[in-house]
């Protein structure tokens, strides 16, 4: 009986936060001294401590009232817009019906872009935006649409640099701390892993089996978690790279 191996590299920083937290939690449930790993266990609980300013000061430097409001604002517009084409599209007039259909075209190509990630939608967007200026110019002089393509991109212009200036006064910084902490921790964790599973040979498994269990079974759902995700980013790429 040992306790199962985890790549912690992988977990993302809230998945991360988690599972240390868990971690932590359970060992002050059976207690460090029956588990005989006082020491160890002094010596990671200031660095649990600082992963955890640590991923309080992401949450609140990469959520922010402003960034919010700056992508709902551009939501807005793509949806007005994407609105305003699917009712063209019915137009009485068939030039205006036929315009409207090859763009609907476009903006199916390019998915629910309101429903993509920040940094997905702004990339769209700049797709959507170029493909119909450069080739689709005549149906959106036709549809009178340029207006429209001109908020959108103002909108995710603003976005776009709101979300650089966050990234390059706060959150570089705090995600390289993030980092650091990280690492820490880990070395920490495994010091007690690592006396846990030499204690369990010496001592025998009846002192241990419970805290072996439970950590077992978390690291099992965390595992396939992983997995699942490697093998979605997996697709996804090999789908991209058949595009080229």
């Amino acid at each position: 009986m040992k306790i199962f191996e985890i790549n912690l590299s992988r977990l993302q920083n809230e998945e991360h936060f988690k599972y240390q937290t868990g971690f932590k939690e359970l060992i002050i449930k059976l207690t460090p001294a029956a588990l005989g790993i006082e020491p160890q266990f002094l010596a990671y609980l200031p660095l649990y401590d600082n992963e955890c300013d640590a991923i309080d000061y992401v949450r609140k430097s990469d959520i922010t009232d402003a960034l919010t409001d700056s992508d709902a604002g551009r939501d807005n517009t793509y949806r007005g817009f994407a609105d305003y084409i699917k009712s063209a599209c019915n137009h009485y007039i068939p030039e205006m019906k036929q315009a409207a259909s090859r763009v609907q075209i476009v903006i199916d190509e390019h998915g629910n872009i309101a429903a993509k990630t920040y940094d997905k939608e702004t990339a769209a967007i700049i797709s959507l935006i170029s493909k119909l200026n450069q080739h689709y110019a005549d149906d959106v002089t036709t549809l009178g649409i340029a207006g429209w393509l001109n908020e959108l991109q103002a909108n995710n212009e603003s976005f776009d640099q709101l979300m650089n200036n966050r990234y390059t006064k706060e959150t570089i910084k705090t995600q390289l701390r993030m980092k650091t902490v990280r690492l820490e921790v880990d070395d920490a964790y495994r010091s007690i892993i690592d006396r846990i599973n030499a204690l369990i040979i010496v001592n025998g498994e009846a002192d241990y089996k419970e805290f072996v269990g439970e950590m077992n079974e978390r690291i099992d759902r965390y595992n396939i978690n992983l997995s699942v995700r490697l093998g979605r980013n997996t697709s996804e790429k090999k789908k991209e790279e058949q595009k080229v």
